[in-house]
């Protein structure tokens, strides 16, 4: 009997399961390189009432922070997108030019010691916050999302997914803003 010995598809599986994991890696943990924001048109009034709360669960309002610059990041800890942006926006926030700006993260997370510690560890100089649901104006289909806000309280950019808020153009909106 003559039988064909069977092919050894070894490396056909190594490299199937690796091109999956790297389309994995790049769609939930690598950022996107660029962030546009000039031109998005949006003027939708951000919603002032909403109630939320810190940490502490001492209640807090968006209203707190009217009159100033307000970029709000909605996300999760456990989100691995939310995860991969976190760094850039904590960069970000730490930029002298930007001062004068809020920092606010949001999420539906409870409070409880992971998320305390996962904020204290990795997010210095953004103000966390809860809340159990968005407003209208802030609803998205996905996280994270980050929404801007003028200082006259028109959300003026929103971006839904994970960015590399650091970018220096993000810098230049955020700045003539602050003018």
């Amino acid at each position: 009997m003559n039988e064909t010995p069977k092919k050894d598809r070894t490396w056909l599986y190594v490299g199937v399961a690796f091109a999956a994991f790297w389309a994995a890696y790049l769609i939930f943990f690598n950022p996107r390189n660029a962030v546009h924001l000039e031109g998005t048109g949006l003027t939708l009034p951000a919603d002032y009432g909403w109630k939320l709360e810190d940490l502490e669960g001492k209640p807090v309002t968006l209203g707190d922070y009217r009159g100033r610059v307000i970029l709000l990041n909605v996300f999760a800890t456990w989100c691995g997108p939310c995860l991969g942006e976190m760094p850039s926006l904590v960069s970000l926030a730490k930029n002298p030019k930007l001062k004068g700006v809020a920092f606010l993260c949001v999420t539906n997370e409870t409070s409880d010691r992971s998320l305390d510690k996962y904020a204290q560890s990795n997010m210095q100089g953004l103000t966390v916050l809860r809340s159990e649901a968005l407003p209208a104006v802030f609803t998205t289909e996905g996280i994270p999302a980050t929404f801007i806000i003028a200082p006259d309280g028109a959300v003026v950019a929103s971006v839904v997914g994970a960015a590399n808020w650091n970018d220096p153009a993000v810098v230049d909106f955020v700045e003539k803003l602050l003018k």
